[in-house]
């Protein structure tokens, strides 16, 4: 089987626990990544929110190189490109993208855009949580700052792709709104249905739709606060959302697992290694061999060839 997972917080992990990728008490591992064929994963760069904007960019250029040093240690590409991809999964059959989780850290300073796509980030999630100088979360109703609007734009210009997971619902149809001018295909990296859940940090199904309609593709969150509004979350939770959303585009559904991002996770669903027992689920609704690929992977892949810089 193979995988490509839209979103992971491991990289900040490394850096904090000074852990190996190939071995560790996380939710991602070599150890336990090993299994799958082909493997891509989008790693994220997140700031805590007990750092400052300032802080939280030097800290970024920490985690970033030991995620490099510990990618060399396994000989898994760090790509930039849809041909580095291409390549990576063809010779490696593994690859990592990075990413930035909360780019309060460019702290007003849009150049810093430019920085992050020179240091190989090729996703931005712009919001986190709250009120910042790039606009408001998901737990507001604000949206994009005028500086905000204006990062994205350049992200588009760049060849990053802007993340609407954790925006406002304001903030995100203004991503999306960014995005359309710009003819580019916005990503909901971790993010799961709302007419599921009814959270904030979920999608309506006209957004989700709307992003489907621009090329974008989501990604399913395993945080089970997203996933169910009951005390008890299960891996069934999981699957109710992946089938919500194929009703609607069956080829825009991907995982974005948000795996070291969260305290807790589904029972059944501990780690990266046990996502094959969704399996069985998805089958007896109807999934078929070839939905279950694309779903791993395929849709993802195409997503990231599509869109990443050629080059």
């Amino acid at each position: 089987m193979n995988l490509c997972d839209l979103h992971c917080d491991t990289a900040l992990w490394l850096y904090l626990r000074d852990a190996s990728l190939a071995d560790n008490p996380f939710h991602i591992s070599e150890k336990l990544f090993c299994g799958y064929e082909k493997y891509i994963q989008l790693a994220a760069v997140f700031t805590s929110p007990r750092l400052s904007n300032d802080e939280g960019y030097s800290q970024f250029w920490k985690v970033r190189e030991r995620l490099i040093r510990e990618c060399e240690m396994l000989d898994i590409p760090l790509v930039g490109s849809s041909e580095e991809l291409k390549a990576a999964i063809r010779d490696r059959g593994r690859a990592f993208i990075l990413t930035v989780e909360d780019v309060r850290i460019i702290d007003g300073d849009v150049s810093r855009i430019r920085e992050l796509y020179d240091a190989g980030v090729r996703v931005i999630t712009p919001l986190w949580g709250g009120e910042t100088v790039i606009g408001g979360s998901h737990d507001t109703s604000v949206g994009l700052s005028d500086f905000g609007g204006y990062a994205v734009e350049e992200m588009t210009k760049l060849g990053i792709i802007p993340d609407i997971s954790h925006a406002s619902d304001r903030a995100c149809d203004e991503i999306m709104d960014i995005c359309e001018a710009a003819r580019v295909s916005p990503i909901a990296t971790h993010m799961n249905s709302r007419a599921v859940c009814d959270h904030t940090r979920n999608l309506t199904d006209v957004r989700f739709e709307r992003l489907c309609s621009l090329g974008g593709i989501a990604g399913i969150s395993l945080c089970p606060e997203h996933l169910t509004e009951r005390e008890e979350c299960t891996s069934g939770d999981a699957v109710r959302h992946i089938m919500h959303y194929s009703e609607i585009a069956r080829d825009r559904v991907a995982f974005g697992c948000d795996f070291d991002g969260v305290g807790k996770l589904p029972m059944g669903l501990e780690n990266i290694s046990r996502l094959p027992t969704l399996v069985p689920a998805l089958e007896a609704e109807g999934f078929t061999e070839s939905d279950v690929s694309a779903l791993f992977y395929e849709n993802a892949e195409k997503f990231l060839i599509n869109n990443l810089p050629e080059r």
